[in-house]
Formats: structure tokens, C-alpha cells, sequence
């Protein structure tokens, strides 16, 4: 494996420096402690505010960020991009693996030469847990836990429900959707339920859960074919923004049902709270907001790589939280 990876670098490393030149990186000086921040992609309304986290954190510390990352969400490219900056050389790692499996197995070069490493957002597997020093983001489970329970508030007595996630295989996004499911079956999360057939009077659609595969227009798209397909549906449960990021598209979707959205006949739950999504649970497009701080995560990532590079220990876990957002709160949610 890490021969192909090497020989694919050779070849395409000149793909991972015009990405991070195109997110507006430059390579710090040799003078200066150099912490990578490697995101899925560095096109996306998340990624965004972790670049400012890591900009503001860096410039706090009079240390270096090196924000890097696809222009687009392949597990491939980032690989490319983890071992361009293995081979670059930085002082420290901070990583949102798009596959955990393929990121921790070139990980181990870098735990191997002493660099330290951080992952937020995405998680490496229990078993790769610990080429990495601490987890930094959102406890992706109660994320999840937290989207179903505006949905069981509404429909206490259950319905059919279709879940939309990013793409199969992401840790962070697999725990959610299990959070949802755990909590619209009235389960413990040690008896975990791999799929709603009539627990607590839940169950899932035929077709779902759905895989966008971090397709914006995908998304929105996929949604309205649900929500056509299925004229009943009691609750939709998208574990992240991505069809509000197509607020046009979003808005005809839901629009066909918009009488049922206002009864709570049929009940709509997003992760995220970006202002693209904002103004359509103004409108009552959508009853629930669940959203991260991928700002802190940007920040915290430098923090903690800086005490780590210190010699100093940081907690296994830092819990960057995440904010709720309803119709009425829409004005001023996640702007406090």
C-alpha cells in the first residue's frame, strides 16, 4: 500500500499543492513549528470556519497552519494529500479522515517518526485509536440522538422514517445515524438497532438510508425523490446539511408538502446550522437544526498539537459541542 501511495505521489503531488495553493495555503517557514490541518475537501461550508480556527489558533501561538486538503471529497486525493505533507515534513498532524482505514495506515509513518497527531470531526477506528493523541469534535452518537428527539417530541407513537447520511463508511456520520436509530427505537446504545423494522413504532423506508456522497445537488435531489415516493412519510433525518445547501431545490422539494411540514405531519431534522440553512427554518421548511463548531475544531486542532509538541498531554477526548436550532431561533442561532 504505501509503495502505490508513493508512486502516486511522485506523480500526483503537483494535484495536492494546487489544492492547498486554491484553499489559499502557503508552506510556513522552516523557522516556524508547522502544524497540518487536513480536511476532506476544502470546498465546503465546513471547512471554511476550520481554516479560520487554525489561522486564529496559529497566529495566537506564533506557530504556523498548513490547511490542506481535496477539492473535492476522495478518499484517494486525501491520501495523496497526507503523504505530501508527510513528506514535506510539519511539526504536527491534525486530520478529518474521508476513510479512517487508508488514513491511519499512512498515519503510522508519521507515529513512527514522532510527529504527533490529532484527528477532529473524523475519527480513526477503535483499533487505530491510538496512533492519534485525542479525538477533536462533536460526540457524533449524541449528534445523532439529539436529531431524533425533536422527531419522537413530534411522533410519539412512531411512523416511517428515511435517514440521510454522506458517504458509506465515514465513522463520524455511521455514528449518528446510529444515534438516531438507537434513540427513535427507545434503545440503549449498547443494544444498538442496525436498521428500523418496527421498534417503538419506527421503521425505514425501502431505499434508506440514502448515501449523497457529499453531493449538494445529489442531495437535494434524493430528497425530493423520497418525499415523492413516499406521499406518508412521518420524518425525514439528514445527519448533515447537504441538501440545504440547495436552498433552491431544497425549497421546491418541500414546498409539495409544505401543509404537512406545518402540521408536523411530516417532520424535518438537519445536522448543520451554516446561513445557508438558516433562512429556510425561518420558513418552516424544516423543524430542527443540529449544528457543529468547526471553528473550534480548527483552533483546537493547533492548541493541542502545540502542547503536544511541548511535551505535554491533552485529554483523550475534546468535546467541541454543538448548538440547536428551532424556527423561532433562526435570526440568531450559532451566531452567539
Amino acid at each position: 500500500m504505501t509503495g502505490i501511495i508513493n508512486r502516486l505521489t511522485l506523480r500526483l503531488a503537483a494535484t495536492a499543492i494546487a489544492a492547498a495553493l486554491a484553499a489559499g495555503t502557503t508552506v510556513a517557514p522552516a523557522s516556524a513549528e508547522t502544524y497540518a490541518v487536513i480536511v476532506k475537501t476544502v470546498n465546503d461550508v465546513f471547512s471554511a470556519p476550520v481554516k479560520e480556527g487554525c489561522e486564529k489558533a496559529a497566529k495566537d501561538l506564533g506557530v504556523e497552519c498548513y490547511y490542506i486538503g481535496p477539492s473535492e471529497v476522495n478518499e484517494a486525493q486525501q491520501l495523496q494529500v497526507i503523504n505530501d505533507v508527510l513528506t514535506k515534513g510539519v511539526d504536527g498532524i491534525a486530520v478529518s479522515a474521508t476513510n479512517p482505514k487508508s488514513a491511519a495506515r499512512l498515519l503510522e509513518k508519521a507515529k513512527a517518526a514522532g510527529i504527533p497527531i490529532v484527528t477532529f470531526d473524523g475519527d480513526l477506528l477503535q483499533e487505530d485509536a491510538g496512533l492519534r493523541s485525542t479525538f477533536i469534535g462533536t460526540d457524533n452518537y449524541n449528534f445523532g440522538v439529539e436529531l431524533a428527539k425533536k422527531v419522537v417530541e413530534y411522533k410519539p407513537k412512531g411512523g416511517t422514517v428515511c435517514i440521510q447520511t454522506g458517504t458509506a463508511g465515514s465513522l463520524n456520520l455511521d455514528l449518528r445515524v446510529q444515534g438516531i436509530r438507537d434513540t427513535l427505537a427507545n434503545v440503549s446504545k449498547d443494544k444498538p438497532v442496525k436498521r428500523l423494522a418496527g421498534e417503538n413504532g419506527w421503521t425505514e423506508v425501502d431505499g434508506c438510508p440514502i448515501y449523497n456522497n457529499d453531493n449538494i445537488s445529489l442531495a437535494a435531489q434524493q430528497m425530493n425523490d423520497v418525499l415523492v415516493a413516499n406521499p406518508k412519510l412521518d420524518a425525514f433525518v439528514a445527519v448533515g446539511g447537504w441538501a440545504q445547501y440547495a436552498p433552491s431545490a431544497y425549497r421546491q422539494a418541500v414546498g409539495r408538502v409544505k401543509d404537512r411540514v406545518d402540521s408536523k405531519d411530516l417532520v424535518i431534522s438537519f445536522g448543520d446550522a451554516f446561513a445557508p440553512q438558516l433562512p429556510l427554518l425561518k420558513d418552516g421548511l424544516a423543524h430542527y437544526l443540529v449544528g457543529q463548531s468547526p471553528y473550534n475544531m480548527g483552533y483546537k486542532s493547533i492548541e493541542a498539537l502545540h502542547d503536544l509538541k511541548q511535551g505535554k498531554t491533552v485529554p483523550p477526548y475534546i468535546d467541541t459541542g454543538f448548538v440547536k436550532c428551532t424556527p423561532d431561533m433562526a435570526d440568531t442561532c450559532g451566531k452567539n
